[in-house]
């Protein structure tokens, strides 16, 4: 289905605007801790990498490289599991070097893309509508990516974080254009 993963985002940042709704608090927190506290910095996220992603995706499905197009096997099965159940950073994580702070950054990207692209199936738990484990998990990527962001910019100053972030951006994108289906 041509335009299912653009949809798929543009609907995300309905839910994001329209304040998140669908699980309770109490539900969140036993899946994936206070993760609506994360909200706002998915906000700025979606804002940020949403004409990014756009246009990735459209370049992905032209190629027909989504994962939607690829086939489900035991690999991707267990990445599915690994890219909704990601958790928000630790202090701990937070203190490491650049380079690997670089190589979060590409990860996350890559997360980001790929729960976008992928089939609602992938993404079922049980007791949780549709959608919502999709969402949420798109919410913790992109605070993610905000919370390195902002780690490298403390450690290294913005310019250099946001070249940082230009730099994983190219990445992700010629890694995209050549793999499918993503995996970190």
């Amino acid at each position: 289905m041509r335009g299912w993963s653009k949809a798929c985002w543009l609907s995300f940042g309905d839910w994001l605007a329209g304040g998140a709704p669908g699980m309770l608090p109490w539900m969140l927190l036993a899946a994936l801790g206070p993760v609506w506290l994360l909200l706002p910095r998915a906000r700025q996220g979606a804002e940020a990498l949403g004409p990014w992603l756009l246009a990735l995706l459209a370049a992905r499905e032209r190629a027909g490289r989504s994962c939607r197009e690829a086939t489900v096997n035991g690999q991707d099965a267990r990445w599915c599991e690994q890219a909704w159940q990601a958790r928000p950073f630790t202090q701990a994580e937070a203190q490491h070097e650049a380079s690997w702070l670089q190589w979060g950054l590409e990860a996350e990207l890559l997360r980001l893309v790929w729960l976008v692209e992928a089939p609602c199936a992938w993404l079922k738990r049980d007791g949780w509508p549709e959608s919502q484990a999709r969402y949420w998990a798109l919410v913790v990527s992109l605070a993610r990516v905000g919370h390195i962001y902002a780690v490298l910019a403390r450690r290294l100053g913005r310019e250099r974080a946001t070249q940082m972030l230009e730099e994983a951006v190219e990445q992700v994108w010629q890694r995209a254009a050549e793999d499918t289906p993503l995996a970190v």
